[in-house]
C-alpha cells in the first residue's frame, strides 16, 4: 500500500516537472511572461500557493489603486498624426476632465475600500485559522485526558467487581 502511494507521488512529479518545462518552452518562444488575468482553478491550489496567490492579487490591485490617467501618459504610436492625435487626446482630457476626475475619485475610493476589505478578511481567514488549530490540538488534549479517564474507570470498575466477588466469596462461619 505505502510503495503504490510513493510511486504515485514520483509519477505526480514527473508529470508535474514535464508541465513546467513546457511552459518554460512557451515562454521561451514567445519571449516574454504569459499573462493569465486569473487561475481557473483555485481548488487546484496548495494552501501555500494559494496564500502567495492571495498575496499577488492584492499587491496587484493596490498598485492600480488610482485608475486615473497620468497627463505625461498620454501618448500616441502614430508617427505622421500622433502630434495631433496627442493635442487632441489632452485637450478633450482638460474639458471633461473634472467630471472624469468625479466618476475615477469614486472609483479610486471603491477600490482603496476594496483592497481594505480583502486585507481585513485575509487577516481575519490568518487568525481563524489559527484559532482553529489551537481548538483542534484543545480537543486532542480532551480525547487523550479522556482516554486516560476510561483506563482509570476500567480499573476502578474492575476493582470493584474483585471487591464484590471477595465478599460474596467470604463466608462468615459461626468463629467469626
Amino acid at each position: 500500500m505505502e510503495e503504490t502511494i510513493v510511486k504515485e507521488i514520483q509519477r505526480l512529479k514527473k508529470e508535474m516537472y514535464k508541465r513546467k518545462e513546457e511552459i518554460s518552452d512557451i515562454k521561451k518562444l514567445v519571449n516574454k511572461e504569459i499573462d493569465q488575468e486569473f487561475y481557473s482553478n483555485l481548488s487546484e491550489l496548495s494552501e501555500k500557493e494559494l496564500e502567495t496567490y492571495i498575496e499577488e492579487c492584492l499587491s496587484s490591485i493596490n498598485r492600480n489603486i488610482d485608475p486615473k490617467p497620468e497627463k505625461k501618459s498620454i501618448t500616441s504610436h502614430r508617427k505622421i498624426l500622433g502630434t495631433p492625435i496627442v493635442l487632441i487626446k489632452r485637450v478633450l482630457l482638460k474639458i471633461i476632465g473634472f467630471y472624469i476626475d468625479l466618476i475615477l475619485d469614486k472609483q479610486t475610493q471603491f477600490n482603496q475600500q476594496s483592497v481594505a476589505l480583502y486585507q481585513a478578511l485575509l487577516l481575519r481567514l490568518r487568525q481563524n485559522k489559527e484559532r482553529i488549530k489551537q481548538i483542534e490540538e484543545k480537543v486532542s488534549d480532551c480525547e487523550e485526558n479522556l482516554d486516560i479517564i476510561m483506563d482509570k474507570l476500567k480499573d476502578l470498575h474492575l476493582s470493584l467487581e474483585q471487591l464484590k466477588n471477595k465478599i460474596a466469596n467470604h463466608n462468615p462461619t459461626v468463629e467469626d
